[in-house]
C-alpha cells in the first residue's frame, strides 16, 4: 500500500506542474491579447451625449453617449474619451475599468473587458497548489509508513 501513496504523490506533483505551465501559458496569451504594455485601473467620471446629426446621416435616430475615463499613467492624470459613442452608453459613472495604455502616449488605450485567459491562469495556479499539497501530504504519508 505504500507505494501506493508514493505513486499518487508523484502524480500529484506532476499534475501540479502540468497545471503551472498551463498558467503560464494563458498568461502569456492574456498579455498577447493586450494592444498596450502598460496597465492601469480607470474610472469613468462622467458620460457625455451629443445630439444626433440628421443633416450628415438621415439613418442616424438617437443621440450618441461616450464615457469620459480617467486613470493615472506613469503619476500623472489622464482624461480620455471612450470610443464606444452609442446610445445608451455601456458604462456607468463611477464605474472602474481595468485598460491598457502606450506609455509613450497614454491617450491610447484599450479597454480590457475580456478577462478569461486571466481567470484560466489564476484558476489553473490555484489548483496547481492544492496539487502541491496533496503530494506533500500524502508523500508525508508514504515517509510515515501510513497504512489505509
Amino acid at each position: 500500500m505504500n507505494i501506493n501513496l508514493w505513486t499518487a504523490s508523484f502524480a500529484c506533483f506532476i499534475l501540479a506542474a502540468v497545471l503551472v505551465a498551463v498558467s503560464a501559458v494563458c498568461r502569456r496569451m492574456a498579455k498577447k491579447r493586450h494592444a498596450y504594455a502598460k496597465e492601469a485601473r480607470g474610472r469613468v467620471v462622467h458620460i457625455v451625449t451629443e445630439p444626433a446629426d440628421a443633416e450628415k446621416n438621415r439613418t442616424e435616430f438617437h443621440d450618441r453617449q461616450y464615457a469620459v475615463i480617467e486613470f493615472f499613467a506613469q503619476g500623472h492624470l489622464v482624461e480620455v474619451k471612450s470610443q464606444a459613442t452609442i446610445y445608451p452608453c455601456p458604462y456607468y459613472v463611477g464605474q472602474e475599468l481595468d485598460l491598457c495604455y502606450d506609455p509613450v502616449e497614454p491617450e491610447r488605450y484599450q479597454i480590457l473587458t475580456d478577462r478569461r485567459w486571466e481567470l484560466s491562469a489564476s484558476l489553473s495556479y490555484g489548483l496547481s497548489l492544492v496539487m502541491i499539497a496533496a503530494g506533500c501530504i500524502l508523500f508525508l504519508m508514504f515517509a510515515g509508513r501510513y497504512e489505509f
